[in-house]
């Protein structure tokens, strides 16, 4: 069985939440091959994690070699927006899954109608679907998985005490995506609660990258010494999780950032609740399984989020746990899309 994917990602696995995702898939599934469209690079290639990658600059090329690549594989599995650009309308030939990890952008109707089992990430998106009329046995939620084995607590005893930390994970690539994905209400939450840690982990993007000297030059005026901005890799991210109390999703905007964050998932599963805004498209997630707490996208209703989840700590660990076992476990989420590939192939 071999899979193509097909994703508008930006081919980064280290970097990128979606990139991880699809790269996830593709270590699993040997035969696969990664098809990538995207502003974010001129043309990347890797014989060893077999992908290719054009910018959209090269679309005449890319209306004749698609068809070509589509041949060689005996599933599509596109990955990425409700109508990603130009494989929506490439892709007829081989029987199509569709995972809907970014939902910005209107859904084409006859490219839904296409695909044989669509994967969305959130129950808001789910019920938008259903709403425009999509066949309800053939979408379903698929949230994003995480290893288990690799993100889980440690040592628990001493967590629930000293100075509250906040991580913030999601980084925003440029200085306009800033106010949306919520920097600038973690910042002023910073200068109102001096008595609370806020690190932001921040990465190199390769190409595009303008929010890091903003975010400096926010932090050095206002100068918050309770700020900690960091900027690279980290190879061990379940250690970074584990030495906070929580993650924070302030986004100010339903479209702030990616709809079902990874940096919260993989908090979840080292037992590390989140702080989301009531913005966030996932706040319903983590209200309702009292895995975190729900603030209005304020910086004085994100402080007391944090004073509330301090008190109430115990519990919303525990259920943080509870839920990424039950709904982001790797291996669950492999063998649900292997018996759907199973059953759709020709």
């Amino acid at each position: 069985m071999r899979i193509i994917y097909w994703n508008t990602s930006c081919l980064q696995p280290e970097l990128e939440a979606v990139s991880k995702e699809v790269f996830q898939l593709a270590r699993h599934f040997r035969k696969s091959f990664l098809f990538g469209i995207s502003p974010h690079y001129l043309f990347c290639a890797s014989l060893k994690q077999k992908y290719i990658g054009f910018h959209p600059v090269f679309d005449p090329l890319l209306r004749g070699l698609i068809p070509l690549v589509e041949r060689s594989g005996d599933i599509n599995h596109v990955y990425g927006e409700p109508t990603p650009w130009t494989f929506y309308k490439a892709l007829i030939r081989k029987p199509t899954v569709l995972t809907i990890a970014s939902e910005k952008g209107s859904p084409r109707m006859d490219f839904l109608e296409h695909c044989r089992k669509i994967w969305v990430q959130t129950d808001t998106f789910l019920r938008t679907l259903l709403t425009l009329g999509v066949d309800k046995k053939k979408v379903e939620v698929l949230y994003p998985a995480v290893d288990l084995r690799a993100f889980h607590p440690f040592d628990r005893a001493p967590r629930a005490i000293g100075v509250p930390r906040l991580l913030f994970a999601s980084a925003p690539r440029t200085a306009e995506e800033m106010e949306g994905r919520g920097v600038y209400l973690l910042l002023k939450a910073a200068k109102e609660s001096p008595d609370i840690r806020y690190r932001l982990l921040y990465r190199t993007w390769k190409r595009g990258y303008t929010s890091l000297a903003a975010t400096a030059q926010w932090i050095e005026t206002a100068q918050l010494h309770n700020v900690t901005l960091t900027n690279g890799l980290v190879s061990d991210m379940a250690r970074v999780y584990n030495e906070h109390h929580f993650t924070v999703i302030p986004y100010t905007r339903p479209d702030g950032g990616k709809e079902c964050p990874t940096s919260l998932v993989e908090g979840l599963a080292c037992g590390v609740p989140g702080l989301i805004s009531s913005v966030s498209p996932f706040a319903y997630f983590v209200a309702e399984h009292k895995c975190g707490v729900v603030f209005e996208p304020t910086p004085s209703s994100l402080v007391m989020a944090v004073e509330t989840g301090m008190r109430q700590y115990a519990e919303l660990s525990t259920n943080a746990i509870k839920a990424a076992q039950h709904f982001f476990s790797e291996e669950n989420m492999l063998r649900k899309v292997s018996r759907v590939y199973q059953e759709i192939i020709p």
